[in-house]
């Protein structure tokens, strides 16, 4: 054989070896990546008033998916209200002036007709004297101004003069036109606006001269010890819900931050015609014993565990078998929770966010 001819054969040989190498896969490979950590397990903090905390980590492991007789297909349930239970503030009472200030109302006779009746044409005249503004001169108008001033009065002082059974509904009829998911994003918006919004209060005034301004409150904040019981109370196999007297597709965008799916979210609401809201309202008002009629009526098993901070939310609080009392100051419902044998948790401090 000629040494052209060997030459080009070793090549052969080489060039067919390294590619046999190749396919049987002798090429260096990156490094494993490293498993990734387990988190630890969700725990209750020093937050906790020690008694409460005890009860609460008795419970979860007496009545949790390591107990005898629980049962995965009808896992225990535990209800928590919302505004000034899981966090700081009141996410309806936020939503309602985002709407006004965006001007995102959908204004038709029906929603004109949910106004009270003395108030409705002092309101729609504030508001057809903003929108006949150019776009690009509504925010921050005196006009406008003056039509926020009078919706929060109008809400306020139904609230003040009327049973809080007509009060509390009275805010989701103003939605009508929406669907419920655009509601949530709407509401998840508005939740991460108002984390980061100091805690506290602004006048509203209908002109620099305004020497009686209404007034709203600004700003939220999470509750994380409430957050940390809802992460423990899941780790242990409960079903978790929100049963709140606020609008029921707004809590649901709010209540993001927590381990509860929106589905598992009660609240005010109206029937749904062709997928939004209507002004109608669907019973039951979730306020009071409306509370114990959605929870029998939507989630059908009474809960271990309900959860909450002012009398609205008293005869849920009875309903449940242990009732825990988040205390932020009602001596009479502080009594009827010693009568009752609720837990009763100190308020707790304001979480920096």
């Amino acid at each position: 054989m000629s040494i052209k001819r060997s030459l080009a054969f070793g090549l052969f040989v080489v060039s067919m070896c390294l590619f046999a190498l190749g396919a049987m896969g002798c090429k260096s490979s990156p490094a494993a990546k490293p498993a990734a950590e387990a988190k630890p397990p969700a725990t209750l903090g020093a937050e906790w008033e020690p008694g409460v905390k005890a009860s609460l980590e008795k419970l979860a492991a007496e009545r949790g998916k390591g107990s005898a007789g629980y049962d995965p297909d009808k896992k225990p349930v535990v209800v928590f209200d919302f505004d000034n239970t899981c966090i700081r503030g009141d996410i309806g009472r936020a939503f309602y002036d985002f709407m006004i200030r965006e001007r995102k109302f959908q204004f038709r006779e029906p929603v004109w007709e949910a106004l009270p009746a003395e108030k409705r044409a002092d309101i729609r005249a504030a508001w057809e004297a903003t929108v006949a503004l150019p776009s690009d001169k509504q925010a921050g108008s005196v006009e406008l101004q003056r039509f926020r001033k009078l919706m929060h009065q109008a809400y306020w002082g139904l609230c003040n003069e009327l049973e809080p059974e007509t009060c509390y509904p009275w805010q989701v009829r103003f939605y009508a036109g929406y669907t419920p998911d655009e509601l949530e994003a709407m509401a998840h918006e508005v939740m991460t606006f108002e984390l980061g919004r100091p805690l506290g209060s602004e006048p509203i005034r209908a002109g620099e001269d305004d020497t009686a301004p209404a007034i709203t409150a600004t700003g939220i904040r999470i509750h994380k010890p409430m957050l940390d019981l809802m992460l423990v109370l899941r780790q242990a196999g409960f079903e978790l819900w929100i049963v709140s007297a606020g609008p029921q597709w707004v809590v649901a965008g709010a209540a993001q931050s927590f381990p509860i799916k929106g589905f598992r979210v009660l609240g005010m609401r109206t029937k749904l015609v062709d997928g939004k809201l209507s002004t109608e309202m669907e019973p039951p008002p979730t306020f009071r014993q409306g509370k114990v009629q959605a929870v029998e009526q939507f989630i059908g098993r009474r809960p271990v565990l309900a959860v909450g901070d002012s009398w609205t939310d008293a005869e849920m609080l009875g309903h449940a078998e242990h009732a825990l009392l988040l205390d932020r100051g009602y001596e009479d419902l502080k009594r009827k929770a010693a009568e009752g044998g609720w837990w009763l948790q100190p308020d707790f401090p304001v979480q920096k966010q």
